[in-house]
């Protein structure tokens, strides 16, 4: 089913400052409303997790209750967020933070020059655009503490903060960005095996030379003119490559268009690749598009179910409020009947409808062989297409494993305030899952592995039909 954004609103009766907040309600606030309402809870905190689950959240309501700040906050929030290792659950800060200074001395810098190339504080550059010194500055949630040394953007002026790292465990931390004059939350490590602050485009002068240890290089593409996000070209007489980029609803015509024109060179070819790298969330129209190239028997496609609750109810009729008309009609239907059957329910899971077996009318005599090339950044509706083509005879995975994020979906949205923000969560989880064949953070797994960093991959693909 199309994943479908909502939103709710959670309205608190207290109005702070939007720097500050009581840190602990906050959170509370935040656990409690997922725990009444994310359908990932009931398979993510069980007796096998409990201890974990029990023990991240007496540390984070402590921590809660030391914190003032937003921004360190919602860090806590967001390393909440984190223990379920769900993609589809997402934080989204809505307020502008509020720029810090801080005064360092010639003393300090001069002792930061000195600070061995492979220590976390120092004098970093990223290209010619910043350079800060990164000193360790105690504060909150904070370890380290990145100041404006110089800036060629006029945002950013001497002794500004640009960003900081809040340590979570030998060699890892937790980055708070600020360059975008937003706040953005990313992990990182930082040691001997990995230097996370490099593969960022920070750089120690006395290192700039230097390649760090596990920074992984750009995938080299299929040709060195890659002309189109959606293109067919010729690689030998027997075999065909196409290129689709995209799964997303507006890129349609262009994915159809391409097809339309090339459809003789499809249908002649007894090998097609068909390179998928990178693609995400969607709509199933280009997969139903994509079926009659693939096809051999009938594929089983497994259904979802909707997790009821009140607040996940009134999303959905959010949507049939603001999207009937703008829906396919299908989904609508899928929707009312959901809300039908919730209605009143407080977690319960209700069929959004039958697993299905999907039959064409006969299998095409071309292509015989088709290689699906997929890489870590396949998700979501990619991964849909993906898990019915891989039951086709005709069709090998090559690559590597997918991202894994496909047994969660249609997410609602909850909005909180005093600071600003805002949660993506789902309201709907694959079959798959109870059925012991989920693919979270596993992926789905290629029959043939590619080394995407090595020249001439492609041909190493096309020597497989």
């Amino acid at each position: 089913m199309k994943a479908i954004a909502v939103l709710l609103l959670l309205l608190c009766n207290t109005v702070v400052n939007a720097q500050e907040c009581d840190c602990r309600k906050k959170f509370d606030s935040v656990q409690v409303y997922l725990k009444k309402n994310y359908v990932g809870f009931i398979d993510k905190v069980t007796p096998v997790t409990q201890q974990a689950y029990t023990a991240m959240l007496t540390k984070i309501r402590l921590q809660a209750a030391t914190i003032k700040g937003a921004t360190h906050c919602l860090l806590l929030v967001n390393r909440y967020l984190r223990f379920f290792k769900d993609q589809h659950l997402a934080l989204h800060i809505g307020y502008t933070p509020l720029k810090e200074k801080i005064a360092l001395t010639p003393q300090q810098l001069d002792l930061l020059q000195k600070q061995p190339v492979s220590g976390v504080a120092g004098i970093y550059q990223a290209d010619s655009l910043y350079k800060v010194a990164l000193v360790k500055n105690l504060r909150g949630l904070r370890t380290y503490a990145a100041v404006i040394m110089e800036s060629a953007s006029p945002d950013w002026k001497p002794g500004d903060v640009l960003f900081e790292l809040a340590a979570t465990g030998p060699d890892k931390f937790d980055m708070i960005s600020y360059v975008t004059q937003e706040v953005n939350f990313d992990t990182l490590t930082i040691g001997k095996q990995r230097d996370g602050l490099s593969a960022l485009g920070w750089q120690k002068p006395a290192a700039a030379s230097l390649q760090k240890a596990g920074n992984t290089p750009a995938e080299i593409p299929a040709f060195a003119d890659m002309p189109a996000p959606f293109f067919f070209r010729q690689v030998n007489d027997s075999t065909g490559y196409l290129r689709i980029s995209s799964f997303d609803a507006a890129f349609y015509p262009l994915a159809d268009s391409v097809l339309n024109a090339n459809d003789e060179y499809l249908r002649r070819n007894p090998n097609l690749v068909i390179d998928v790298r990178n693609s995400g969330l969607g709509a199933d129209k280009l997969i139903e598009r994509l079926r009659p190239l693939l096809y051999t028997q009938p594929v089983r496609i497994t259904g979802a179910d909707f997790y009821a609750t009140p607040d996940n109810i009134a999303a959905w009729r959010h949507v049939l409020d603001e999207q009937t008309g703008k829906l396919p009609e299908e989904y609508v239907e899928q929707i009312r009947a959901a809300i039908e059957q919730g209605s009143g329910l407080q977690g319960r899971l209700v069929s959004m409808g039958p697993d299905e077996n999907m039959i064409l009318p006969s299998p095409l005599p071309a292509p015989a062989k088709v290689a699906i090339v997929i890489n870590g950044k396949c998700s979501n509706t990619a991964e849909q297409f993906l898990l019915e083509a891989a039951q086709s005879q005709k069709v090998k995975l090559m690559g590597t494993p997918t991202a894994g994020a496909l047994d969660y979906s249609n997410v609602a949205r909850v909005k909180f305030s005093a600071p600003d923000f805002s949660i993506d969560y789902p309201v709907t989880r694959s079959r798959r899952v109870a059925a012991g064949q989920g693919i979270d953070n596993k992926g789905i797994q290629p029959a043939v592995k590619v080394n995407f960093h090595s020249a001439g991959w492609l041909e190493e693909v096309v020597k497989q039909f």
